[in-house]
């Protein structure tokens, strides 16, 4: 059990060491969910067990998806539906916590499901946007009833109608979620479905990776570029597969960031250029701050060099590396410009507004806009940034981003069980946690 609050401090200086995080999250739960459809028996090795995962895990298994757990939840063996579930044991709402990605796509699941079922979650998480996904699946003929404020949850889902494919357009959603949900959801439709993107997708990896673990476990989906992007999703019927899980890059990327920031040394194996998790990438951007960087395709090196710059960066495809980014950016000669990311104001915390909060308490001066951050760091450097006692907003990107610097307080450290339940404890192997 993790304490109230944990003392961080800085690594030893020249640390060099191997890293591996555990499964990623968003590999973890579209693995689950499309096994789970899927007809026959899925072995998914490398997987997360975390908050999120476990959620997921338990939502299927009301569905009448049987799954045996094994080592600690990194290995699965999962036997599928062979389509839509058909049935909800317990009259209870399926509980999706804080998880935006369990809530997303068990909604355009159960949509096309004949059955009716409630969803809920946490108070955060009635907070967080749904109107686009679920005016889109009531276009495809779905019956969803909003139980509190319109567009959010808690929802009842009568799918007994099924979804009956065709054309959906979509104006730019909120998040990508929405529309790797509507891929998912369109597989089990009648009829073969096109979603118009008129305006595009905030990160756009995610939907790519949607794609591809489809594919994996036998659907046919495809993105067509054009003057307005598309996808095009055929009914089909998934196939049971053998899939191992990659090490998660959000996870990575503190440890990368860790040693660009304190000059030492971290490779992360099973992690590179090959990646299907456009995170992944977030090397490259410490290689622009002044990091040295080594990414094969299975494996990714950083190392610091003492010194980092300012830069302006368009993080709209992985806005999840917004805190890690602005946190290296305390460290950075001249000011950090992060563009792209209004899609933060609405994850486990409004992350702009509550990181730029901290930031400040930590000597930056930080301007807060609509989509992003502008951070310029103390005019004496590294050596006038303050200690501080950082509160996380029960956000475990806001803990897990902050513990970087060193001379911290981190309050309610176990938050980060939502997707690194064992964070803390790699930093304390570095040493980084004092008694």
């Amino acid at each position: 059990m993790l304490e109230t609050r944990v003392r961080v401090r800085p690594p030893p200086p020249g640390f060099d060491v191997e890293l591996r995080p555990p499964g990623s999250k968003s590999l973890t739960n579209r693995a689950l969910l499309l096994a789970g459809l899927a007809r026959g028996r899925s072995r998914l090795s490398g997987c997360l067990e975390s908050e999120d995962t476990v959620l997921m895990r338990a939502a299927l298994t009301r569905l009448g998806v049987r799954c045996d757990v094994r080592d600690e939840g990194r290995e699965l063996e999962l036997e599928g539906l062979g389509g839509a579930p058909r049935s909800l044991a317990g009259a209870d709402a399926i509980e999706v916590g804080t998880a935006g990605t369990t809530s997303r796509f068990l909604t355009a699941v159960l949509a096309a499901s004949p059955l009716r079922a409630r969803l809920d979650g946490s108070a955060r998480m009635r907070e967080r946007p749904m109107a686009t996904l679920i005016d889109a699946l009531r276009e495809q003929g779905a019956a969803i009833t909003c139980e509190g404020q319109p567009g959010f949850l808690p929802i009842a889902i009568d799918g007994r109608a099924g979804l009956r494919g065709g054309e959906l357009r979509l104006s730019r959603p909120a998040s990508s979620q929405f529309i790797s949900a509507l891929i998912i959801a369109a597989g089990l439709a009648r009829a073969p479905t096109r979603i118009v993107l008129e305006r595009g997708t905030p990160a756009r990896p995610y939907v790519d990776m949607t794609l591809a673990c489809v594919a994996a476990f036998g659907g046919r989906s495809e993105w067509r570029s054009g003057q307005v992007d598309t996808i095009a999703i055929e009914p089909s019927a998934l196939v049971g597969q053998d899939m191992t899980i990659e090490p998660d890059a959000s996870s990575a990327s503190y440890f990368l960031a860790l040693a660009a920031i304190h000059g030492g040394r971290v490779t992360i194996p099973a992690l590179g250029g090959a990646s299907l998790q456009g995170d992944a990438g977030f090397a490259h951007l410490l290689g622009r701050m002044g990091a040295e960087v080594e990414q094969r395709a299975t494996q990714t090196t950083v190392t610091g060099t003492g010194a980092l710059r300012g830069g302006e960066f368009d993080l709209s495809d992985m806005p999840d590396m917004t805190l890690t980014l602005a946190v290296c950016a305390l460290y950075a000669e001249g000011v950090t410009r992060i563009t792209g990311v209004e899609v933060l104001r609405h994850h486990e915390s409004d992350r702009l507004a509550a990181g730029a909060a901290e930031l400040r308490k930590l000597g930056a001066t930080v301007e807060e806009r609509a989509g992003g951050l502008t951070i310029t760091p103390p005019a004496g450097g590294r050596a006038s940034l303050r200690p501080a006692v950082i509160d996380t907003y029960r956000d475990h990107r806001m803990a897990m981003a902050f513990s970087l610097g060193g001379h911290v307080e981190i309050r309610d450290p176990a938050c980060v069980g939502k997707t690194f339940p064992g964070y803390f404890d790699v930093l304390a192997g570095l040493d980084m946690v004092a008694a």
